[in-house]
């Protein structure tokens, strides 16, 4: 899996030019004031956008500062996953990351909504409510996989499972991501920090 992204297309990369704006915007004007003390008004002026177009990208002023999240995952990466039969925990985090690739992260945006997250845990709450729908579709994802592997399993042996394989591979990926970008090389591929990650929770577990 590289972490090059693939390339995209012009209107794409103005949307996402436009997005990564208003976020950066978004996050200078929180990280100075504090988030209450900011608002869509202020980041309209300082990204030169308009409210209406604001709302029609972010929908809330926590929008802007949560982001958009990263793409949906490709339907072939999720069928190759579930029709796989190798390391599921790795596996897993493998496909999580092909999504975060595919939504090309921009480092500095990436590094200030972490420094705002720390400084501010309320949105720590807000985006935690806003990856759980995310979660929940991984838990079925991962629940098809089992089923296959184990077609006599009870169904509710297969769920518990699953959503156990999620809360760690979950809790493991923002390590993951967070090792890539924080990387001086960045062209460096996502899954040397997978190999990292996979390596200390095997450490932990398997000690």
């Amino acid at each position: 899996m590289s972490s090059t992204p693939a390339p995209l297309g012009l209107r794409e990369r103005n949307r996402v030019r436009r997005t990564r704006r208003v976020e950066r915007a978004a996050l200078e004007l929180a990280l100075e004031h504090g988030v209450d003390h900011v608002t869509v008004d202020m980041i309209c002026e300082a990204s030169d956008i308009s409210a209406r177009t604001y709302f029609n990208y972010f929908g809330t002023k926590e929008g802007a500062l949560l982001g958009l999240g990263q793409a949906p995952l490709a339907e072939p990466d999720v069928e190759a996953f579930v029709a796989s039969r190798g390391p599921i925990f790795e596996e897993l985090l493998r496909l999580i990351a092909s999504g975060f690739v595919a939504s090309n992260p921009d480092r500095e945006i990436f590094l200030m909504r972490r420094r705002l997250f720390a400084q501010e845990p309320e949105l720590q709450g807000l985006q935690l409510a806003r990856v759980a729908g995310k979660r929940q579709a991984l838990t079925r994802i991962v629940e098809r996989r089992l089923a296959g592997e184990r077609p006599d399993a009870p169904a509710w042996e297969l769920a518990d499972e699953a959503q156990l394989v999620v809360a760690v591979v979950t809790g493991a990926f923002p390590l993951a991501s967070r090792l890539w970008l924080e990387r001086d090389d960045l062209e460096a591929e996502i899954d040397d920090a997978i190999a990292e990650v996979l390596a200390r929770v095997r450490g932990i577990v398997a000690p």
